[in-house]
């Protein structure tokens, strides 16, 4: 490739680009290199290219894209992405610039996108232990004599159980920050109580934490990821502001004063019902200085300990809710934060979420878990956990069992009986042959086919997907042996 020293071309050229000799002298350069350095172009023209770019002499030079940093005329770094072209000059490209603010921002995100995927991976494995241990526990209780000793350690193993199950449905849902997942009728008295008895754990002995949720329940149209990172953003700065010891209360006042509305909204407010959730701390406070910048990006008082974006994302949040957030704070007399949200009114809770709540029923109910007729079962799992839990409860109610410890298995089995199952339980999230595809392989040998689904992490949407293509039913694990058999016996007569 030929280059000529005339960079009238590049003038009209709207990315960024520079002309350099063999010997990384500046040939040409165009008005958006110079903007995007801040330097003048005329002033670059003849110099070396180390004086913007000061790695320049250690690179091999051959056409490719290659990250690099230049040196603006204030002497910040501004990471780039360039394209170069090799021939009788050099020729560079500049692709895309990164301020340091936004290299910080794509890291935060990236890392965030990272502790999702391994919170749902840990979750999964670990929604397959307790769904044993569960299981187990409900297996024993219907075997062994109502009273004695043994009753009161099942009943702690179960509550241990169900206590973990729900701090790990906390992780899940915190984890699910999809800004495309549809709002739904969320109780803000249970997010309450969850992410504080989850937090509770996270804050050291020396600060107490203290939640009052109303018994009357309030709902906010909305998910339960955003509540929660609200939440735990609060609750995490307020830590943050406590120098030794000191107290966190959390509270929810179901409704807002007309007066405090009008005041926040103005005199036509967007809803007609609001609520309020309160956090506040005893910690230090803040100057009003702070306090102008307290919701601005990457702002933050806790210099390497924060990366400032807490409070901006609560911020954010609230605001796409509908709702207003006011802070009240001095220096040396605590902090408190009121986040004014819009409820919805003679709301019942949604049954379109899929999430723990459901799932992890009392177990001590008088009548007993719906027993079958020896309806022929196939489980499909790869945990033996499971499929040996599985096999044991729903033997125990009077169904037919058979298990397949893979898809391709499950798939050969349910051919080989000629697709003579009354129900089929897979689980969707299985090594090799998903269960998604297993899910539509049966309705292709059979679009008939009774599929109960269960999964420790799976996206709502792919749930909802195979629900609404023919699935009789889910189950999120762990799951008690009543609610099994209930959905058990709600698929085998839908």
């Amino acid at each position: 490739m030929t280059f000529t020293s005339d960079g009238s071309i590049l003038d009209i050229l709207p990315e960024p680009h520079v002309l350099l000799s063999k010997d990384l002298v500046v040939l040409a350069v165009n008005p958006p290199f110079g903007e995007l350095l801040g330097l003048v172009t005329d002033h670059l023209v003849g110099r070396n290219a180390a004086l913007f770019w000061p790695a320049v002499g250690g690179l091999q030079w051959r056409s490719r894209e290659f990250p690099a940093e230049f040196r603006s005329s204030s002497g910040d770094t501004v990471t780039v992405k360039v394209a170069s072209y090799a021939g009788e000059a050099l020729l560079l490209r500049v692709l895309a610039s990164f301020s340091e603010n936004e290299i910080t921002r794509v890291f935060h995100a990236q890392r965030l996108e990272t502790l999702g995927m391994l919170a749902g991976g840990v979750a999964h494995d670990f929604n397959n232990v307790l769904t044993g241990v569960l299981g187990h526990v409900a297996y024993l209780r219907s075997i062994l004599p109502c009273t004695g000793p043994h009753v009161e350690s099942l009943e702690s193993i179960e509550e241990g159980a169900v206590r973990a199950s729900s701090m790990t449905q906390q992780i899940v849902n915190f984890s699910r920050l999809q800004p495309s997942e549809c709002s739904v009728r969320v109780s803000v008295s249970e997010v309450i109580s969850r992410v504080c008895a989850l937090m509770r754990g996270a804050l050291p002995a020396n600060i107490e934490l203290h939640w009052v949720a109303p018994t009357e329940r309030v709902y906010l149209l909305a998910t339960e990821a955003h509540l929660c990172q609200v939440l735990i953003n609060l609750i995490v700065n307020a830590r943050d502001a406590i120098s030794g010891a000191g107290s966190i209360e959390v509270d929810l006042e179901p409704t807002c004063s007309a007066k405090d509305i009008e005041e926040i909204f103005g005199s036509e407010p967007p809803a007609s019902a609001y609520g309020v959730l309160v956090v506040s701390d005893d910690g230090s406070g803040m100057s009003e200085d702070v306090k102008m910048r307290l919701f601005e990006p990457y702002f933050t008082t806790k210099h390497e300990g924060g990366t400032g974006l807490g409070l901006a994302t609560v911020n954010s949040i609230v605001r796409s809710l509908g709702g207003a957030t006011i802070v009240e704070s001095e220096l040396g007399k605590g902090t408190t934060f009121r986040i004014v949200l819009p409820v919805v009114v003679e709301a019942k809770q949604s049954v379109a979420s899929t999430g723990q709540s459901e799932n992890v029923a009392d177990s001590s109910g008088e009548q007993g878990p719906i027993r079958g007729n020896g309806e022929r079962i196939l489980v499909i799992d790869d945990e033996y956990a499971v499929r040996n839990v599985l096999g044991l409860s729903l033997s125990h109610l009077g169904y037919t069992l058979e298990t397949a410890a893979s898809g391709l298995e499950g798939l050969e089995k349910y051919s080989d009986a000629g697709g003579n199952f009354s129900l089929i339980i897979l689980d969707l999230l299985m090594p090799g042959l998903s269960g998604e595809e297993v899910f539509a392989r049966l309705r292709r040998l059979n679009p008939a086919v009774k599929v109960l689904l269960v999964s420790g992490f799976s996206s709502e949407t792919v749930v909802r997907r195979l629900l609404d293509a023919g699935g009789a039913g889910f189950i999120q694990k762990p799951f008690s042996i009543e609610i099994l058999a209930e959905k058990v016996h709600l698929c085998l007569n839908s």
